[in-house]
């Protein structure tokens, strides 16, 4: 068996057996797909051959990804795909391995996939990073903000304004994608219903939402997309939803995990939470989502610049079992706010694997929570002040960009 990158002949096995993988019916939606896709290509797709016959494929998709202000290629994990009749011969686990190798010497700092499972890639060094909460809220428990009277239908002409306050946004969020003026025309727009911008004289947040009857003919709002850049713009797009309470009778929402929904909220509610006298009908709940993983270590301590912590240093040890080339102990140090990294032969402060740093840079969790759990090894001095160098806010990717 060998590995190689896709060629236009290949497109229709690659159909067959990623539709045969998972069960898509619309075969040829799904070969137009490959064929013509605004954030990926069938050279972005590896194969696998035995003898003359491709038995599986992978797709490693080119990204641009938001990372401490900045966007950074990086590569999306897909369609991780294998004949039902070759299963359990460690072809996925060939795959995975060679995409890895292939993303590092791409420079890539890191990857992104969506998990069928996440044990399956926690193996190859991804980790959970992207968790999202799924609220469900009553208009009429949402506070009728005066900031709501800025907030009218947007016009086709303001589509490049929306594409700037998205751009703008994912500035301060860790691993939102980058979109193209492609994937917008293609992708979101079409799929865009009741959209509506926030105006104080400027385009400064915008929403886009589908209104569905419930089976017991209720109004119910979905929100496919929520972006503010102030609290003016913030509160004006909520205060808009709280003015539809006498029509909408719930709004279902996929939230960033640390958006402070519960504050603009007249009561915080439980769903199914009983106490005497009161009933609880708004709640959130969290969904699992994406997994990262920092492919070229190097590349990526070249993005940590600055950070909000006190002077200090500590050294880190890093160990990757399918990357050799990042196994090794770096310090890193805070003076004045700027950031400074170096390798280093030093006994090391603290000691994890790539998986667990994945999480670390990414913001997700503090190393002093992971020593509880058992994931990372050092002293207590040495993983306050890392608590401090990586803390930012959490990764979110927005609806429209699952892949």
């Amino acid at each position: 068996m060998k590995i190689r990158q896709a060629r236009s002949i290949d497109i229709d096995d690659i159909t067959y057996i990623i539709s045969t993988a998972f069960l898509i019916s619309d075969y040829h939606g799904l070969r137009e797909n490959i064929i013509d896709n605004p954030r990926y290509s069938y050279k972005d797709i590896i194969v696998v051959e035995d003898g003359e016959e491709i038995i599986a494929c992978t797709k490693i998709i080119p990204l641009k990804v938001s990372f401490k202000g900045k966007i950074v290629d990086s590569g999306g994990i897909s369609a991780v795909a294998v004949l039902p009749e070759y299963r359990k011969r460690g072809i996925a686990d060939m795959m995975l391995k060679d995409a890895i190798r292939r993303m590092f010497n791409a420079n890539y700092p890191f990857s992104l996939l969506y998990p069928f499972q996440h044990r399956f890639y926690r193996k190859y060094g991804w980790e959970y990073i992207g968790a999202t909460m799924l609220y469900e809220i009553e208009p009429s428990n949402i506070q009728l903000f005066n900031e709501r009277f800025n907030v009218r239908k947007m016009r086709n002409s303001e589509r490049e304004k929306i594409k700037k306050v998205y751009a703008e946004k994912i500035k301060s969020t860790n691993f939102s994608l980058w979109r193209s003026d492609s994937f917008w025309t293609r992708i979101v727009f079409p799929n865009f219903p009741n959209p509506y911008v926030y105006d104080d004289g400027e385009i400064k947040g915008y929403v886009s939402f589908e209104m569905k009857k419930s089976e017991n003919s209720q109004i119910e709002i979905y929100i496919k997309e929520l972006v503010a850049l102030t609290p003016d713009s913030y509160r004006g797009l909520w205060g808009f939803f709280a003015s539809l309470s006498e029509q909408v009778s719930k709004i279902k929402y996929l939230a960033p995990p640390d958006e402070p929904l519960f504050d603009i909220l007249i009561e915080p509610r439980e769903k199914d939470f009983k106490r005497p006298f009161f009933e609880f009908k708004s709640y959130a709940s969290i969904c699992s989502g994406f997994m990262m993983r920092v492919i070229n270590l190097e590349e990526a301590l070249k993005l940590l610049t600055t950070a909000n912590a006190p002077n200090g240093e500590a050294t880190i040890e890093i160990n990757d079992t399918f990357l050799q080339e990042n196994n090794f102990t770096f310090k890193i140090s805070v003076e004045n706010l700027n950031v400074y990294l170096q390798k280093t032969s030093k006994m090391p402060d603290v000691k994890t694997d790539i998986a667990t740093f994945s999480q670390i840079i990414s913001g997700f969790s503090k190393p002093s929570l992971l020593y509880q759990t058992g994931r990372i090894q050092g002293n207590e001095k040495a993983l306050k002040f890392l608590d401090s160098v990586f803390a930012d806010s959490l990764p979110f990717m927005f609806q429209f960009d699952i892949f």
